[in-house]
């Protein structure tokens, strides 16, 4: 077992060092000079320009109109995972008309996405008015469930 183990972990190292959780389509699409705190700043300013952003969410609401995420927003590393070790930027609000999986898409799941930035929306947060940057979501990843699918793949390691 552990001799299977030592000859697996060099190739596991090397396959999640270099694996990408958003295509390479949306990741051209993205305008990765647009950081999250000119975003939050001014969310007009970049109103049809894609970008891509993570986190962790922090609300869902659904209805008839689709979903709609609230993410704490996170910096991205390089295989775009939301660095939780960098402190957030602030919220953003994700939306889609799709129903997403109500079971994989829950409050305090990590997120990784690349959406159109679509304006901004006023809502209360802890008492205080607060300016969300909002994103139509082209692609997104529930990095959590995708992450014990690589595993499970590789035998439960």
């Amino acid at each position: 077992m552990k001799k299977s183990l030592v000859m697996v972990l060099p190739f596991l190292l090397l396959f999640t060092g270099c694996a990408h959780w958003v295509s390479e389509q949306s990741r051209g699409l993205a305008d990765r000079t647009i950081t999250f705190s000119r975003l939050s700043d001014n969310p007009d300013a970049y109103r049809g320009r894609y970008v891509m952003l993570g986190g962790i969410i922090a609300a869902v609401q659904r209805g008839r109109e689709g979903t709609q995420l609230e993410v704490i927003q996170h910096d991205m590393d390089n295989r775009e995972l939301p660095d939780e070790s960098i402190p957030s930027g602030g919220r953003f609000l994700a939306t889609t008309p799709l129903s997403l999986d109500p079971e994989k898409y829950v409050p305090g799941a990590m997120v990784s996405m690349v959406g159109e930035v679509t304006g901004r929306k006023v809502r209360l947060l802890e008492g205080r008015e607060y300016f969300y940057p909002v994103i139509a979501i082209k692609e997104i990843h529930d990095i959590v469930i995708e992450q014990e699918k690589m595993w499970g793949y590789f035998g439960g390691i």
